[in-house]
């Protein structure tokens, strides 16, 4: 954008956020402010944990050519993951921006950054169900069903890449607890497969139950959302590519922790560095705080444990992997949610907007319908 325009929005933006009344009314501060908390917590540990002085002194002594880029290569993967949704949304017929998505993509994982639980995909389903003057609304089913594909493609490339930078590094001597994060994700996307070859059957079968509106109107839910998880086979050109796109993600983490112990001086080969950011991925699939915090850090830790004769100094890192791929991303992403827009229409997204094409007893509304 020019110049101009550019400090105009920057100008806009300082005003939202001088002002409580709307910066209340979206942004979380109060949970912002705990996030933050806790985070200081974490790289207080980290420090104090592995040398303290000496943890420090390897931060500062960090080459930064090699920490630009990890940023620069982190930053990538996040446009390749906007271009990816908006594949998975043009294959199920709904035409979105590049801009939009990748936009909407990043306030989602702001929002999921600061609440548990992915609360971001709520949000990003509960946005595309809003009228906008870039889109017709897309049914919940559609949406929903583009994020879990998101998740289904990002299991296979983690459990696919995982396993093969693992049986090279570790072979057959893999500790049991690592073997069973890697069987759980596997056994989930398994599931999820089964699911969706058998719903058709198993949905006509359901539907011969009961003839009452709120359980045939749940069972077109179902339907609706078992169809859009099918286009990557019916598309199987534009499956490949998104495919594609996602071993790119996946290898980007791969590189970052790579860099990142270049940055320290480490010469940890390519694929053990693969093998612990892969892994780490596969357990935090699942986060049990806001952005993984403590959860993501703890597993570097066990993880860079595997090789006792580590050369560098694991807290620095730790918190250095940690700055790129979460703090400074949580101000890059908050940062593009204000200039986006999407903190004011977050102010419309309300729990019964994205329950309402799930909601058995509120009639179906399709793009067409409401356009």
């Amino acid at each position: 954008m020019p110049f101009r325009a550019f400090i105009r929005k920057m100008h806009k933006m300082s005003n939202a956020l001088s002002s409580p009344a709307s910066s209340n009314s979206w942004l979380p501060r109060g949970r912002l402010w705990w996030l933050i908390g806790l985070g200081g917590v974490t790289w207080a540990l980290l420090i104090g944990l592995f040398g303290g002085q000496a943890a420090l002194q390897a931060i500062v002594g960090a080459d930064v050519r090699w920490l630009a880029l990890a940023v620069l290569v982190h930053y990538s993967s996040f446009a390749v993951r906007g271009w990816r949704w908006q594949q998975l949304l043009g294959m199920m017929g709904h035409r979105l921006g590049y801009r939009y998505t990748t936009g909407l993509l990043l306030a989602g994982w702001f929002v999921s950054a600061l609440l548990p639980a992915r609360a971001g995909d709520l949000m990003r389903i509960g946005v595309l169900r809003l009228d906008s003057p870039q889109h017709r609304p897309v049914p919940v089913a559609a949406s929903l069903g583009s994020i879990v594909l998101e998740r289904a493609l990002d299991i296979l490339a983690i459990v696919g890449l995982g396993l093969g930078f693992g049986w090279v590094v570790l072979r057959a001597q893999a500790p049991g607890w690592l073997v069973a994060s890697y069987a759980a994700a596997a056994g989930l996307l398994a599931l999820l497969a089964v699911g969706v070859v058998l719903a058709p059957p198993v949905l006509g079968w359901l539907r011969r139950w009961s003839q009452h509106r709120f359980w045939q109107t749940l069972l077109n839910f179902g339907e609706q959302l078992a169809a859009s998880l099918r286009v990557l086979v019916q598309q199987p050109r534009r499956g490949v590519l998104v495919a594609l796109a996602s071993l790119y993600i996946w290898l980007c983490d791969a590189l970052v922790v790579w860099l990142v112990l270049r940055s320290l001086g480490a010469a940890l080969p390519l694929d053990m560095a693969a093998f612990v950011a892969l892994t780490v991925d596969v357990l935090a699939a699942a986060p049990l705080t806001p952005g993984g915090i403590g959860q993501i850090d703890a597993a570097y830790v066990a993880l860079f444990a595997l090789w006792p004769t580590t050369t560098f100094n694991v807290g620095a890192a730790v918190l250095l992997i940690r700055l790129i791929t979460y703090w400074s991303f949580l101000a890059f992403s908050g940062v593009i949610t204000l200039l986006t827009g999407f903190g004011e229409v977050m102010q419309r997204v309300h729990p019964a907007t994205v329950a309402h094409d799930a909601n058995p007893a509120a009639p179906a509304v399709s793009p067409e319908q409401s356009a």
